[in-house]
């Protein structure tokens, strides 16, 4: 059964990020009068996002496992705000998106959960 733990405790870890995140964007982007099945389609996209690009950067980063590094931190704001840019433009936001808060503000936040959940459920040794 003790095999099974670390594949239990990523797979908790990425639901709370998910619905986490979903919340946030929630907040921030979602205007009162839409429906539930915006909420679930928002937060698909965040767990294909959180598959894609984070989990790779997590894999590099558990080389050296530390919990709650600042450094990791930073990795994962610069992936989040890479990946909000990119789905920016593709989706054809243009370049007005860059001069809102709430995009930092969510790019922040996506690699802020994804930061402390992995270092609540993943990170068994370090400081």
């Amino acid at each position: 059964m003790r095999m099974f733990l670390p594949v239990f405790n990523y797979a908790c870890m990425l639901i709370l990020s998910v619905i986490s995140a979903t919340f946030v964007y929630t907040i921030l982007f979602t205007p009162p009068e839409v429906g539930f099945s915006y909420v679930e389609i928002t937060s698909f996209f965040i767990l294909i996002a959180y598959v894609l690009f984070a989990a790779p950067i997590q894999i590099v980063l558990h080389r050296n496992p530390k919990k709650f590094r600042g450094r990791d931190l930073l990795i994962y704001f610069i992936a989040a705000w890479v990946v909000c840019s990119a789905l920016a433009l593709w989706i054809d936001y243009g370049l007005v998106v860059f001069i809102s808060y709430k995009f930092y503000l969510f790019s922040f936040s996506s690699a802020l959960i994804y930061w402390l959940l992995d270092s609540v459920f993943l990170m068994n040794k370090g400081a």
